[in-house]
């Protein structure tokens, strides 16, 4: 009787602790309140040894706070539980619920707001062989606003062990809660493949959806697409589609299967609710047709009163085009030919104005022919679309170095500038006046400045003839001026007799080439970071001594001039095929945290490396840089430290000998749970890289 009524005070006692457990104190690391309340929640009160039962973390989050999905998106951290359990005890991975998508700026971030439960999967053994089961873990998250905030919790958990399981009624529906908001998993056929510049991807949809809306994939990894692109959708009969910006790692395609969880709202019973699968979309397969119009939003037919008013400002964005940075340096070219002619003719001046309208309007003509084209295609392309293309950019940072070295007077192509060449030297002057209205125009595309900007847009929404109409004003707009002036050349009596002053013109014009050449090249650093970069000044390089060999006749100049165009070739291949290193990163190296990490058995990847060490940049850009290689880290969950030996560090020179190594690069990894280290070679494959982390 004692024994029966000493077990109902202790299940009793349980009981209650599993229900009225106090909420720990969440804790910021800036010390002010924490933004979530967390706590941990069973569906048991009591367990049984040999069953498998859940656990949630519940979070309540501040009105206007979110925290994070497994994949965050542009930004942000997931949550992390480290558990402490007894022995006996296994804890599963967390089972995330499908996000939801937060705008921030220009930033997109998936997670969760007010109120999510997080479950857990807890498995008991049988050779369990207590009475009781606490649970303990430390619970760290990023809470963000407009701020963001790291907190950190204590959870724990008492449950009673026993013959029965009994289910915590409070508990279990919580932690049903999060189980309702987690993507179905069905047997869905889905496929991924490049669609020009884009990723489309199709998938069917459980046979028992309604109407649907609102379609969104949330990829799991992060090198998949670019999160804050606008995802534009189709839907059929047959199933959805997505068009999706990739990230410069996907931009030639994926060879692997991006799984993901797939979100949309379908019709059920009146009332619109939302829904998620899990999708492994098949790379190069397409489970659905998807026309080619697919992604053409429809827009009302502009009036002839609208089109008037987007011509005018139109016309008027071309004007305002003139006083843009990015267009000056070139129209400086136009402007030491007016100097050059102020006391001419004016028969040539007029003829030199209309080759320079010329010029600037086929180009314009002809890039809107192009963006129709790429239109039809289904290409997600805007105006400037020609310096998305890093090999673009560097051939006009180059067009803009030669012209600044012939300028400065490096060297002559004829006595007029805007002969760029003899042959146009030879035609005096009309090619080259037609060429500089061509060059203006390429390099105006980034800075179409006000008016212009909501011109082109309309024009983008409708057929193409308005688009053809827009560009031929924005180059009527841009050329008008100097077109002004060929045909009242007394405008320019003011400008003084020529003379020596006009060397040096010539020669101060040289410098906005140069300041335009330094501007690409920080566009490239961006688009293909210092890989990129790097190539371009090597281009520049092959370049100035191909100019400066031409100069010459003996054989000997010939093979150098030679030898620069392969040089110069090299390095524009080496420009296109360069990757930005954005994603390829890790946390600073010190002892102490390879002692953590390898204490805790977690795989640790330790490069050692410097910017002036040529191999290691070339195994970063070649190799620890590639989509394969960044996925097989994140899959195994490797921890990457970076020992930045560039500036002098002794202690990162006493870990290189405690390698055995007497420089860089250095790699060193440590398996899960491996306390000895395994030196890799100083020139990686990526075939080593994968296989390495694989294996363990």
């Amino acid at each position: 009787m004692i024994r029966i009524i000493s077990l109902l005070i202790a299940l009793l006692i349980t009981v209650e602790a599993a229900h009225s457990q106090a909420s720990p104190i969440a804790q910021s690391v800036l010390g002010g309140e924490a933004m979530v309340d967390t706590r941990l929640v069973s569906d048991h009160v009591t367990v049984e040894r040999g069953q498998t039962f859940y656990v949630g973390l519940h979070m309540q989050i501040e009105p206007g706070w979110h925290t994070y999905w497994r994949n965050p998106g542009d930004s942000g951290e997931p949550t992390q539980i480290d558990w402490t359990l007894p022995d006996g005890v296994e804890a599963g991975e967390i089972l995330w619920p499908a996000p939801t998508a937060y705008e921030f700026g220009p930033l997109m971030n998936y997670g969760y707001g007010d109120e999510v439960v997080l479950p857990i999967p807890i498995t008991i053994m049988t050779a369990f062989d207590g009475r009781f089961l606490e649970l303990q873990a430390d619970v760290s998250w990023l809470v963000c606003e407009e701020i963001c905030i790291p907190e950190s919790a204590e959870v724990e958990l008492f449950l009673s062990v026993g013959q029965t399981a009994i289910v915590d009624a409070a508990g279990a529906a919580l932690i049903e809660s999060g189980m309702s908001r987690l993507p179905e998993v069905f047997p869905i056929d889905a496929g991924i493949t490049r669609s020009g510049s884009s990723l489309l991807l199709t998938s069917h949809l459980p046979d028992d959806s309604g109407p649907v809306r609102n379609v969104a994939f949330f990829p799991f990894s992060n090198t998949v697409i670019e999160h804050a692109a606008e995802q534009l959708s189709y839907i059929s009969d047959d199933g959805v589609a997505l068009r999706l910006v990739p990230t410069p790692e996907a931009r030639s395609g994926l060879t692997w299967a991006p799984s993901g969880v797939l979100t949309y709202e379908t019709l059920d019973s009146g009332a619109w609710i939302r829904r998620s699968v899990e999708i492994t979309p098949e790379p190069g397969e397409a489970v659905i047709d998807v026309p080619s119009d697919a992604f053409t939003a429809d827009v009302d037919p502009v009036s002839v009163s609208g089109l008037a008013v987007t011509l005018l400002l139109s016309l008027i964005g071309g004007l305002i085009l003139n006083l843009m940075p990015c267009v000056f340096p070139v129209l400086s070219i136009k402007a030491l030919g007016f100097v050059e002619k102020a006391h001419s003719g004016s028969d040539e001046l007029r003829r030199h104005g209309l080759l320079f309208l010329g010029g600037v309007l086929s180009t314009f003509l002809a890039l809107a022919g192009v963006l129709l084209f790429l239109k039809a295609l289904g290409e997600p392309v805007g105006w400037g679309f020609q310096l998305q293309s890093p090999l673009a950019v560097a051939i006009l940072s180059l067009v803009m170095f030669a012209i600044g070295l012939n300028l400065i007077g490096l060297f002559e192509v004829g006595t007029r500038l805007q002969g760029i060449g003899s042959r146009w030297t030879d035609m005096g002057g009309d090619a080259g006046a037609f060429m500089t209205g061509l060059l203006a125009v390429v390099v105006a595309a980034p800075c179409i400045g006000p008016f212009a900007a909501g011109a082109l847009g309309l024009a983008f929404a409708q057929p193409g003839y308005v688009l053809i109409l827009v560009s031929a004003m924005l180059g009527l707009g841009l050329a008008l001026p100097y077109l002004i002036l060929s045909f009242f050349p007394s405008l320019l009596r003011w400008l003084p007799k020529p003379g020596p002053w006009m060397v040096r013109f010539k020669q101060f014009l040289a410098f906005p080439m140069f300041g335009a050449a330094i501007w690409l090249i920080w566009v490239l650093s961006i688009q293909s970071g210092p890989q990129g970069v790097l190539m371009l000044l090597l281009g520049f390089l092959a370049l100035a001594f191909l100019i400066w060999s031409v100069q010459f006749s003996a054989v000997l100049a010939r093979v150098a001039a030679v030898s620069s165009l392969v040089l110069l070739a090299a390095a524009l291949y080496g420009v296109a095929a360069s990757r930005t290193a954005s994603e390829y990163a890790g946390e600073p190296w010190s002892q102490d945290r390879v002692d953590m990490l390898v204490a805790e058995g977690r795989p640790v990847f330790i490069d050692f490396t410097a910017a002036w060490c040529v191999s290691c940049q070339f195994n970063k850009q070649v190799t620890l840089n590639s989509p394969a290689v960044l996925r097989a880290f994140e899959e195994n969950d490797v921890q990457i430290l970076i020992a930045d030996w560039t500036n002098r560090d002794d202690r990162i020179a006493a870990a290189i000998r405690s390698y055995g190594s007497a420089g860089i690069p250095l790699y060193v990894y440590y398996g899960p749970g491996a306390t000895e280290p395994e030196i890799l070679p100083p020139l990686l494959n990526t075939r080593l890289i994968i296989e390495t982390v694989d294996r363990n």
